[in-house]
């Protein structure tokens, strides 16, 4: 009984250290401005005639319903929330591939123009994927959604 008692805390002892938690965050870099991977983190383009440009644009990884199909969709994002309202455009690419260029071609290959919570369907136009580094996603994009005309569109968002 004695010997239990000693070798429970010996145990605890050498067990406790295990139980340590790594420290900080993911030690995988992000693109954003100032990391020195890339500073261009944005989208711009040319929206019957005028400039936009958003500083938030972003990359998202779906997956489809069956996760054991291998497919994967691309949806990049981005907002302009400078203007009142708030201009958004939104890319869904369906079983993205890798760099290539997409047709919009709906409802398989989307692209969207908000103004505010009006939504303008892109119905024909190309996204292309130029890059798809270990960092980020680039490419560029023009589009029609309606009376909208999107042109010169260029992206660059952090990879997903």
């Amino acid at each position: 009984m004695k010997r239990l008692f000693l070798i429970i805390p010996i145990s605890f002892c050498l067990a406790l250290p295990a139980c340590k938690k790594a420290a900080g965050p993911a030690n995988l870099k992000s693109v954003q401005p100032n990391n020195n991977l890339d500073s261009t983190v944005l989208m711009t383009a040319t929206i019957n005639g005028q400039s936009w440009r958003a500083y938030s644009a972003f990359g998202y990884y779906v997956l489809n319903s069956g996760n054991d199909t291998g497919t994967k969709n691309l949806l990049i994002t981005a907002t302009q929330n400078n203007t009142n309202p708030a201009t958004t455009i939104t890319f869904n690419i369906y079983n993205y591939t890798g760099p290539s260029t997409y047709q919009i071609d709906p409802p398989v290959n989307t692209a969207a123009y908000y103004v505010g919570n009006l939504r303008h369907f892109g119905n024909s136009g190309h996204i292309t994927i130029s890059s798809d580094s270990a960092y980020a996603l680039k490419g560029n994009f023009s589009f029609i959604a309606g009376t909208d005309t999107i042109t010169s569109g260029v992206f660059n968002v952090a990879l997903p």
